[in-house]
């Protein structure tokens, strides 16, 4: 099981991530994240990871937008009014 500082253990499909390896969790309310993908893609692409990673980020951040336009957002910190 994963550990992430903010939001504790995390559980995965594959359970391929060692019990004491640090992991970050980003949310789509997260107004930064699409940024954020398109930044890291760009270093994946420098680094030579192939295709299939590439895509998924594409993917990924595809499917933040789309979250993202029928739900609010928030910058890190900040409190989504409810």
């Amino acid at each position: 099981m994963a550990i992430d500082t903010k939001y504790g253990r995390v559980t995965l499909e594959h359970g391929d991530i060692g019990d004491d390896e640090p992991v970050v969790v980003f949310r789509a309310q997260d107004r930064t994240l699409p940024a954020l993908l398109i930044e890291y893609r760009e270093r994946c692409l420098e680094a030579g990871s192939p295709v299939e990673h590439l895509d998924a980020l594409e993917a990924t951040r595809d499917r933040v937008e789309a979250w993202q336009a029928d739900h609010p957002t928030k910058t890190p910190g900040e409190r989504i009014p409810r």
